[in-house]
């Protein structure tokens, strides 16, 4: 798919660009990550419709299942090719949601990591096809296409995302579907969102109504299967709980007016058992892998 003479740009995987949005799509917000990466200055960006980063080789049909979730006010999860200012491309994994405000929609943020060889390799074949059919088809009759070749494998497009977060073929058996990143990402948007309601004098912050709980379902889900006999199993519970207490924490210390010092350590805390739990999952997984051979 690729255009003669592009090359590609690459990013570490420790890196995230961040972006913001009106609900047209606007840019509102980015990070340096994000300027640093596609060649634009904070002054082009800001402003400009996000689809200046676009790149022929991405099917419409993509953004369209992208912009019909996140409108519907949920989150979304999407492998995307994106072009630099140079003409050079890069892909990341994007994790889009919208921020909702009196049941209107008045921001989305977009964060985006680098994805490996593997999913490269395995999203282009899937993209070639959608293109493909896109020149001769409706917008929606290639939706259509997509979920009938995503049915095929036995495939939501959640599981397909997983699936290949986690550099495994479609075409095998996969009794985690957990997308590791996605669950960080909710667990940063956690964290900041709490921090942030302190801030501005709320007080009636929940810690546990937060999008990071559905991580807690998916985990009570998965008790009973073999690979929760891995050592490491005890550790994602007991990192995720703390996480949660010290949030309840950093919430309980604000309303008691603790010094911004006190505050900003429960904070370091939090970053800290956050990562944690993500390496002990990762371990587990890792394990499971190795044992099933896939």
């Amino acid at each position: 798919m690729d255009t003669i003479n592009e090359q590609e740009v690459l990013f570490d995987e420790h890196d995230l660009i961040v972006s913001m949005t009106d609900a047209k799509g606007k840019i509102t917000y980015v990070n340096n990550v994000f300027c640093h990466i596609a060649g634009y200055s904070r002054n082009e960006l800001i402003g400009a419709p996000h689809n200046i980063v676009r790149h022929a080789d991405m099917p419409r049909v993509i953004f369209k299942l992208l912009w019909d979730t996140v409108l519907r006010g949920k989150p979304v999860t999407a492998f995307v090719k994106n072009r630099t200012k140079d003409g050079n491309y890069y892909w990341v994994k994007a994790y889009v949601a919208p921020i909702i405000t009196n049941g209107e929609i008045i921001r989305i943020t977009s964060y985006r990591k680098p994805i490996s060889s593997f999913v490269k390799q395995e999203i282009t074949k899937l993209y070639k096809v959608l293109l493909e059919h896109e020149k001769s088809h409706s917008l929606n009759e290639t939706f259509e296409f997509m979920l009938h070749y995503l049915k095929d494998r036995n495939l939501t497009y959640e599981q397909f995302i997983d699936r290949l977060t986690l550099n495994r073929s479609v075409s095998s058996p996969d009794a985690l579907n957990i997308d590791i990143d996605s669950y960080y990402i909710d667990h940063m948007i956690f964290k900041t969102n709490i921090s942030r309601s302190v801030s501005l004098g709320k007080k009636d912050v929940v810690v546990t109504e937060s999008c990071c709980c559905n991580f807690g379902k998916k985990l009570k889900s998965l008790e009973g299967m073999s690979f929760t006999a891995h050592p490491s199993w005890s550790k994602v519970h007991q990192h995720h709980n703390n996480v949660h207490s010290l949030m309840q924490k950093y919430v309980d210390r604000a309303y008691k007016n603790s010094s911004k010092e006190e505050l900003d350590s429960i904070l370091v805390e939090v970053e800290k058992d956050t990562l944690k739990l993500f390496s002990a999952l990762r371990d587990v997984i890792d394990n499971y892998v190795e044992e099933k051979g896939l």
